[in-house]
């Protein structure tokens, strides 16, 4: 073996042993880069390795497995796959072209002003590209949390791209006359409208205390806020 092609060897194989060991920190700080999301801890390699994840508002939301998919790398895309089986939660971050979440799994707390609860997600995507929605799907349920306005009801929907924005419309199970509307667009922004379909006028002043304005079905309320550090704002 001449020396050229013994110095090429030499040189594929410390870059395989580098991409092999690569820390998973490599990943986690571009996780950070975008503001949703916050590591508290990491340890590991990008193929193999764990991440304690916090929303940028401080929430704990577990202890996650987390690694890259090598084929999803040989195409050109960022793929992380995300499991804590303890929650039995597990998602697929994309970074590449298309952005955002697919394959989402397990429950998630939900806590925006007046709409605090439970939300068990089954395989939704919330994928954008050129922020734009570009693919939605799976089903969500939401359980508001002791909200005596919503009846205690449990919320069910399917999420669709719709004038380029991602939207789950969940109405209530049982029926009746309330619906929560969310609303997320590329740039990040969440919106939940909750609307409530009454004439009862111990609910409507209940409502009106609460911050709801009236509409011509009812009263109505829309909460913002950004996948961020930012605080929520909330209009009626």
């Amino acid at each position: 073996m001449n020396t050229r092609i013994l110095i090429a060897v030499l040189a594929g194989l410390t870059a395989v042993m580098i991409a092999a060991l690569a820390p998973v920190t490599l990943l986690t700080g571009r996780l950070a880069e975008g503001g949703a999301l916050r590591v508290s801890e990491a340890s590991g390699t990008v193929w193999r390795g764990r991440a304690s994840l916090a929303t940028a508002q401080g929430r704990r939301l577990g202890t996650f497995q987390v690694g890259l998919s090598p084929l999803a790398l040989l195409a050109g895309e960022v793929r992380l796959h995300a499991t804590d089986k303890a929650a039995a939660r597990a998602f697929v971050l994309r970074l590449g072209r298309d952005k955002g979440l697919e394959g989402l799994k397990g429950a998630i707390s939900l806590e925006l002003a007046q709409l605090a609860g439970r939300i068990e997600a089954r395989d939704v995507d919330a994928l954008f590209r050129d922020g734009r929605c570009r693919r939605a799907g799976g089903q969500i349920r939401f359980r508001p949390t002791q909200d005596p306005l919503l009846g205690g009801a449990t919320f069910a929907g399917t999420p669709a791209c719709v004038g380029g924005d991602w939207v789950a419309r969940l109405t209530p199970t049982g029926g009746g006359g309330a619906a929560i509307t969310l609303r997320a667009d590329g740039a990040g922004r969440l919106q939940a409208e909750i609307a409530v379909a009454t004439a009862d006028p111990v609910l409507v002043q209940a409502a009106l205390d609460q911050g709801f304005a009236r509409d011509a079905a009812g009263v109505r309320r829309v909460v913002s806020t950004r996948l961020s550090a930012e605080k929520a704002v909330q209009r009626p």
